[in-house]
């Protein structure tokens, strides 16, 4: 089937993709295409439109449910359902919802794939209580590197998302897979 600009455009379930670290993995694209906390240089979706840290509802939530419900029945199997795609999740005010209402709805383990960099606030750090696994990013511990490699939105500094990461470690009883991009 080829999707037209528009279909791309409201798409927010894609795949199912086979992923090394999660096997078969349907991803969830909560976001609208490059709205990022970062706009980092080795971006594979390429430069960030709309660099953020306002969190908000960017759709009705009852339309990811619907089409994850009828994408779901043609899978006959699935290792994850993935929160990823073209931004930030996190940014997604509805993120807990979603999280919960999947949850009770299917059977699947739900991951999600983040920046971190939203750590720092305590709902975020609730909303992701729900999932089975976290892949949080950290590429730099200094705050010249983390300017230089992942050019943050202002406000954001290294420290505050490494705060963020431990306080998540002490809540989340879960996995966490801590990613880490190394370059020269």
């Amino acid at each position: 089937m080829t999707l037209t600009h528009q279909d791309q455009a409201t798409r927010r379930v894609f795949g199912p993709v086979p992923s090394r670290r999660l096997g078969i993995s349907l991803g969830l694209d909560i976001i609208p295409y490059k709205t990022c906390t970062l706009d980092c240089l080795y971006c594979e979706c390429g430069r960030t439109t709309v660099l953020t840290l306002k969190r908000r509802r960017f759709f009705p939530p009852r339309l990811l449910l619907d089409e994850l419900a009828g994408v779901l029945p043609a899978i006959p199997h699935l290792d994850f359902i993935t929160f990823s795609g073209s931004g930030e999740p996190t940014l997604n005010s509805d993120l807990g919802w979603f999280i919960a209402e999947i949850k009770k709805a299917y059977a699947a383990p739900l991951a999600v794939l983040t920046n971190g960099t939203l750590l720092f606030n305590p709902e975020v750090r609730r909303e992701l209580l729900g999932a089975d696994i976290i892949l949080p990013s950290l590429d730099a511990a200094r705050q010249a590197s983390f300017a230089a490699i992942n050019q943050p939105c202002g406000g954001l500094d290294v420290e505050s998302i490494i705060s963020g990461l431990e306080a998540f470690r002490r809540e989340y009883s879960g996995r966490i897979w801590l990613e880490e991009f190394i370059l020269k």
